[in-house]
């Protein structure tokens, strides 16, 4: 069973239509084309649920948690809180930190309004297709990927674009 925990602190994100049932399926739909299918449909896997937390902010309001968090005094478009030990995922493998777990909460995902709506009309992306990739972009995040070594960078844009391209949404990294 797949949890999506969907808060919304900012009523600008209400100017999208049907938004909070875009978000929880989009978010289900994405963390079953990631290796955490494997975990909820492998044979111990009956008994396992899975939490996600979705916060929906405004611009002021991530760039107080970006200030807080992360000491950068600046709106960002989306900032993740894993759960799980990055470390030991790094370390064990995703299945193997997990292993046992009747429940796994997966971390915490917060989504800026104002950057996200500005930086789909700069790249001349639809919201939905961009919200979709930032959604992914965090959801790997809270699985132990990450990009700040080149390889592993490579690594998760690879798996953004696989990914992607099967919900039929180009690759967001091409300069348009």
């Amino acid at each position: 069973m797949i949890n999506i925990e969907l808060d919304i602190r900012s009523k600008k994100w209400l100017a999208e239509k049907n938004i909070e049932e875009f978000i929880r399926e989009t978010c289900k739909d994405l963390i079953l084309l990631t290796e955490i299918k494997k975990i909820l449909t492998g044979n111990s896997a009956q008994n396992i649920e899975l939490e996600l937390s979705v916060i929906l902010v405004s611009d002021a309001q991530i760039k107080k948690i970006n200030q807080q968090f992360r000491q950068k005094n600046k709106a960002t478009n989306v900032l993740s809180f894993p759960s799980l030990d990055e470390n030991m995922i790094r370390k064990v493998g995703l299945k193997k930190a997990v292993s046992g777990l009747p429940y796994l909460l997966l971390g915490d995902i917060i989504i800026a309004y104002e950057t996200l709506k500005k930086e789909s009309l700069a790249q001349k992306k639809s919201f939905h297709d961009h919200l979709t990739h930032l959604i992914l972009h965090s959801i790997l995040h809270l699985i132990g990927y990450d990009h700040e070594e080149e390889e592993m960078a490579n690594t998760m844009e690879s798996l953004e674009i696989k990914i992607l391209k099967k919900l039929g949404i180009k690759n967001p990294y091409q300069q348009f």
